[in-house]
């Protein structure tokens, strides 16, 4: 029997069991770079490659997640590897675990962390500040802040009352209680939230300027886009995101090269 205990940022205590009596011994832990270091680090011309996963559901699942993440290391030689952090919390265990198992296999892990569901025992922060002790004492030093979507059957996210309500408060907690220990990343959108992306009206859409039609989408025959005046807004809540002490900016996916350019472009302005 073998358990093990991560104590330090550094060193890994086990337990273990041999004829009735318990023999402990020390296991150096080397915790994962930073991935804003790495990035620039990267060489000119290089164009690093990250993966993401997500817990799956079942033993199963897991078991063959944990085969491909290491056949995918070997193959791809990934910069670094996320886990995802399941709507309202829902994987937290799960996405942990894998979390570490990814650093302790050679990847560098990049956890995703979300605001939701995170009270325990009637603390609103208890969870959250688990399970970056548990990340630092396994030598995890990446976190992807983020506020998370609504419960499963919920429509509009809700905050915990007394806790965390949005990603720039979990940036500012994981600064406050932890240092500089951990790279933080953030989410951006080069196409504009979801929240913040309107439905236009019949022929709306000819009234548009240059920048809304660049990010303008066509779905079932309905013209979506997220306005300037609303852009600009996402553009002063991300700066504070990275002012609060956020060291990568993170994409939501998107379609067009051209539009992501552009983000990139404001983001540096700003």
């Amino acid at each position: 029997n073998c358990s093990i205990k991560a104590v330090s940022p550094v060193v890994d205590l086990q337990f273990v069991t041999l004829n009735g009596t318990n023999i402990h011994t020390t296991t150096m832990i080397t915790p994962d770079a930073k991935i804003v270091d790495l990035l620039r680090e990267s060489k000119d011309g290089e164009t690093p490659v990250s993966l993401e996963y997500f817990p799956p559901r079942t033993e199963d699942g897991v078991k063959n997640l944990k085969e491909r993440m290491e056949r995918m290391k070997i193959n791809l030689k990934p910069l670094f590897t996320d886990v995802t952090w399941g709507a309202g919390g829902s994987t937290a265990d799960l996405s942990l675990q894998l979390a570490l198992t990814l650093q302790q296999t050679g990847h560098v892990s990049n956890m995703h962390l979300t605001c939701t569901n995170m009270e325990k025992d009637g603390d609103p922060v208890a969870a959250v500040r688990e399970a970056l002790q548990s990340c630092l004492d396994g030598g995890i030093r990446n976190i992807v802040a983020l506020r998370g979507d609504p419960t499963e059957g919920e429509e509009e996210w809700t905050a915990t009352e007394g806790g965390f309500t949005c990603a720039l408060d979990l940036v500012k907690y994981i600064r406050k209680e932890f240092g500089d220990v951990f790279g933080i990343a953030v989410a951006g959108y080069p196409e504009g939230h979801p929240n913040a992306i309107t439905e236009l009206k019949e022929g709306e859409e000819a009234n548009l300027s240059e920048s809304e039609l660049a990010r303008c989408s066509h779905f079932d025959g309905k013209y979506y886009v997220c306005k300037d005046e609303d852009f600009k807004k996402e553009m002063i809540y991300l700066k504070e995101k990275v002012d609060a002490g956020s060291d990568v900016i993170m994409t939501q996916m998107f379609f067009d090269i051209e539009v992501y350019k552009t983000f990139v472009s404001e983001c540096r302005a700003f």
